[in-house]
């Protein structure tokens, strides 16, 4: 005979973990949430002023030069100059500031489309939290549900256990048969083969919470299968607050967004470039022997240059045209992003509505099987029922209990998926 207790005393004494603190402590902890995090730093340092092209080069340059040779010079007087050894010295030093004032605004459309990108790396990095935190909630309920399935066998171990001993007494006194006891007996390891399996499930439900909270496995703690659900929840104000607040229907948007920008700026090769140039340096030269013995200049100097691709073999035109056919793609993804976002959410609604109906009837299942379940034991214990009637009752009533405590874990991930969907998801944590 197998009876099995620890297991679940042991987790009744562990710290509950509530679902906000198990949301706070998986965005702080998540590895995929901390990469999206950067992946915004990423995209905001691309969207800032040092990376838009707004700002001059600067730039600074030195050199010197050496040599010491033999020189013969023949001037065309005549004249002949030997020197042997003859060192010669240069040297030269500028600061040079570059700065293209106008671009045919390419400038201006790639700064725009950069802080877009930064948008809908924020759009990317929210989708990614939701995801996450639904797969949380769904892994943290999977472990609530397993826990009240065990909280349920625990009570029906008492009820088979009570009961063994109640029919061992019997055949004692000769009131029951051998039969009798040993059905009591096979009920009971049944029950307790039931209790060591659900937790081992338990167990790896526990864990699967532990990969996503990225916590150590050795973290123990219980969970809250207390289970509240939002009120005054309407169809026609979720959907429309999903076509204004969904994150995959907002990333479409922002994409159709970005195609529109990147046509303006393929457009920028057709329109001249103006630049302007300024230096100021120092340079000098020391010569032993030849024409010019000593020469030393320090001055500014400045330029203004405007250049026209008046054709570039076409290349401006097929990146306009692919830049066109590229925003008509976006355009065709947010269409059909709409229509699948009001289908998801026709279907989450359905969904919903269905969840809470058969929460609903379980319920009342479950309060009429306990009430079979009370009077079935006053009658067992009368003998006006056998101990397999009673058996069925026992059964029926923790059948009826899991299927309840599974419908209420199901309607409520029904429900966040549907705020999901709105958009609403993030506020409801």
């Amino acid at each position: 005979m197998i009876v099995a207790f620890p297991a679940w005393a042991q987790q009744a004494n562990d710290t509950v973990l509530s679902l906000p603190t198990a949301t706070q402590i998986t965005m702080q902890n998540n590895y995929d949430i901390q990469i999206a995090k950067n992946n915004i730093r990423i995209a905001e340092n691309n969207a800032g002023i040092l990376n838009s092209g707004y700002l001059p080069a600067l730039v600074g340059n030195a050199g010197g030069n050496y040599s010491n040779n033999n020189t013969d010079l023949t001037y065309t007087t005549g004249d002949e100059v030997s020197r042997d050894g003859a060192v010669s010295k240069t040297y030269n030093a500028s600061l040079g500031l570059n700065y293209r004032l106008f671009d045919g605004m390419n400038r201006h459309y790639n700064y725009k489309v950069l802080k877009a990108d930064y948008s809908l790396s924020e759009l990317r990095a929210r989708a990614l939290i939701e995801n996450m935190l639904i797969a949380l909630i769904r892994s943290y309920y999977e472990v609530a549900n397993l826990t009240s399935r065990i909280e349920n066998i625990t009570r029906t171990l008492i009820v088979s256990n009570t009961r063994y001993n109640y029919v061992k007494d019997q055949h004692f006194y000769g009131q029951a048969t051998q039969l009798d006891l040993l059905n009591s007996e096979v009920d009971l390891n049944n029950d307790s083969i039931n209790f060591i399996n659900t937790t081992r499930e338990l167990e790896l439900a526990m864990n699967n919470l532990r990969v996503i909270l990225s916590i150590e496995m050795d973290n123990s703690f219980a969970v809250d299968t207390t289970v509240i659900f939002a009120a005054n929840v309407e169809k026609n104000q979720l959907l429309e607050s999903a076509l204004n607040r969904n994150v995959d229907y907002l990333i479409a948007q922002q994409n159709q967004g970005i195609s529109s920008l990147l046509i303006k700026q393929s457009k920028a090769g057709y329109i001249p470039t103006l630049d302007i140039n300024g230096k100021y340096g120092v340079s000098g030269l020391n010569n032993d022997v030849g024409t010019l013995l000593a020469q030393n200049t320090t001055g500014f100097s400045a330029g203004i240059s405007l250049n026209w691709n008046i054709f570039d073999g076409g290349r401006t035109r097929t990146n306009q045209l692919n830049a066109e056919i590229a925003l008509d793609n976006t355009n065709q993804q947010l269409a059909q992003s709409k229509i699948e976002l009001e289908r998801q959410v026709a279907d989450a609604w359905s969904n919903y509505s269905n969840a809470l109906f058969i929460l609903r009837t379980e319920e009342k299942n479950k309060e009429t099987n306990r009430l079979n379940f009370s009077r079935s034991g006053e009658m067992y214990r009368l003998g006006q029922i056998s101990s397999i009637d009673f058996r069925k009752a026992q059964v029926d009533l923790e059948d009826s209990i899991n299927r309840y405590n599974q419908a209420l874990y199901f309607a409520k991930i029904a429900e966040l998926d549907l705020m999901k969907l709105a958009g609403l998801f993030l506020e409801e944590m």
